[in-house]
């Protein structure tokens, strides 16, 4: 049978789920990775039956794959312009401060679909008009 996913790609923190109970399960990321789990994991990160609340669970990813992007600009080439410079705080900010910030902007780690539409919100609330740019793109589990 074909492994649907490659554990070489999940990244050491990531917590799986294994509460059978859970009605979000069938599509839960956490989840069907957990059952798919080879038998040579012994340990690691969990998430708890505690975390579903009211039906819901916050830690919940979906099961499909999804556009990864890395890196990006803004289209014109205007971003070493002084707007740009005064923006670049809350986009630091919301990247997790400068180190993780040049991360995502040199291409060294992938932004979610959601990071990705806070990211272009960040540059029209700072008044731009041109388009955000992401260097390279990916369909993938979201295995943030």
């Amino acid at each position: 049978m074909e492994q649907k996913y490659d554990f070489k790609q999940i990244p050491s923190g990531w917590r799986y789920c294994f509460h059978a109970q859970c009605p979000m399960k069938d599509q839960c990321l956490r989840y069907q990775t957990a059952q798919a789990l080879p038998e040579s994991y012994e340990m690691g990160e969990a998430v708890f039956p505690g975390a579903l609340k009211n039906g819901r669970c916050r830690f919940f990813r979906k099961d499909e794959k999804v556009v990864m992007a890395t890196g990006f600009l803004i289209a014109g080439n205007s971003q070493m312009s002084e707007r740009f410079r005064a923006m670049r705080l809350s986009l630091t900010r919301y990247l997790g401060g400068n180190g993780t910030y040049y991360l995502y902007r040199n291409g060294k780690k992938w932004l979610t679909p959601q990071q990705q539409a806070d990211i272009r919100a960040l540059f029209r609330r700072a008044g731009y008009k041109e388009e955000v740019v992401f260097g390279k793109t990916r369909v993938d589990y979201d295995f943030t």
